[in-house]
């Protein structure tokens, strides 16, 4: 059997979705030996996916092609057309929730990571929504096999999308779990120190920074009314520039906390280990999320957390961490300061996150996905 796949709105690896698509395609291959594999992608794309499997065939477009309305229009009208051509018995879209068609000829499945467009209001300017809000839920309607990276993302695509119940499969994200389970802490604050120009002790948290989804302004006013307690913790914010970073930025100034907080920008992956391993808590205020992986890097990397108990983050910490109310600054604040300044609890936190964070791998998700692609076939 021959299965295409539409490898595009990866963000060139920076977002989970682009994680996704470089970790469970790559891993096809060793999951479905009997099948062969077309991936659709962009020139610059190439790369950053790191495909160098041989029965990975490569078929690639300009970069233009990535552009929004052009991709859109190159899933509906061109993706079958290039089914057809390659002889594919199915078609695989990793992106499910930013990328689909409404007829492809062949089986279709798409991996939905998150519906939060129909969860957080004013997320992207009006066409973009208009495109999320009408449009995909209707393409998702029409895929064979939905799958779901996490429970609360199945709830809302049965009761948000409209997606039938029984063509929802739940297959959980992964993680390289190899990055961050052996990074020396001291080694790692040592480089820190000299990247970043960070000394001392910090709070971490690795998210795009992004208006008001991420919840970066939640975050700051709970870290304001830490710094009038007299913690000495500087505030670490590491992710790329997204919609609404100005708010950000200028909540921090208004706060008066602009010189105790760290905007990173985006961190490779060689240094985002170290990044977890020298910070004493990672928090994760986000309003919604659809998994959630730095979560689990964070875990792995021996940081307690403290997270929203929104949507699917409650399912990914377990009791692997400590939960609080994003809406309530107070509350962000005593969680934070319990994992602060109680070293038994931030110890308890530590193991349990550990070995909660291995339950979760790339090949567990890519053998699952594999299998639901042969559910779909048959």
């Amino acid at each position: 059997m021959t299965i295409g796949i539409s490898a595009f709105a990866g963000d060139g690896g920076r977002s989970g979705i682009g994680q996704y698509l470089t970790h469970v395609i790559s891993r096809l291959p060793d999951e479905a030996p009997e099948e062969r594999f077309v991936v659709f992608t962009t020139h610059d794309a190439v790369g950053d996916l790191g495909l160098r499997d041989p029965r990975l065939e490569i078929v690639s477009f300009p970069s233009w092609v990535e552009k929004p309305v052009v991709n859109i229009l190159w899933h509906l009208l061109l993706l079958p057309v290039l089914l057809r051509w390659h002889g594919c018995d199915a078609v695989y879209l990793p992106a499910g929730n930013r990328r689909l068609g409404w007829w492809y000829g062949v089986p279709s499945v798409g991996t939905v990571h998150d519906l939060a467009q129909l969860q957080v209001a004013n997320k992207y300017d009006r066409w973009r929504m208009f495109y999320v809000r009408r449009l995909l839920p209707a393409f998702m309607r029409r895929l064979t096999r939905v799958i779901s990276v996490s429970e609360a993302t199945r709830r809302d695509l049965v009761g948000r999308a409209g997606v039938a119940a029984d063509s929802i499969r739940l297959v959980p994200n992964g993680f390289d779990q190899s990055r961050f389970q052996t990074v020396d802490r001291a080694r790692a604050a040592a480089r820190v120190a000299d990247r970043w120009n960070v000394a001392g002790p910090y709070l971490l948290y690795v998210a795009r920074i992004e208006h008001p989804g991420k919840n970066h302004v939640g975050l700051l006013e709970a870290y304001a009314r830490l710094r009038a307690t007299g913690i000495e913790h500087k505030l670490v914010l590491a992710g790329s520039p997204w919609s609404g970073a100005e708010v950000v930025e200028a909540t921090a100034r208004r706060l008066g906390v602009a010189d105790d907080v760290v905007f990173t920008g985006f961190v490779p992956n060689d240094a985002l280990g170290d990044l977890y391993a020298a910070a004493d808590v990672f928090v994760f205020p986000s309003l919604f999320e659809g998994f959630g992986i730095p979560l689990l890097e964070a875990m792995m990397a021996g940081v307690p957390v403290c997270a929203s108990d929104r949507a699917s983050i409650p399912e990914v910490v377990g009791d692997a961490g400590l939960l609080f109310d994003p809406d309530d600054p107070r509350a962000m604040e005593a969680c934070i300061h319990r994992l602060v300044s109680d070293n038994k609890l931030r110890q308890r936190m530590i193991r349990a996150g550990r070995q909660r964070a291995r339950e979760f791998t790339w090949e567990a998700a890519a053998g699952r996905v594999a299998s639901v692609l042969r559910e779909a076939m048959a």
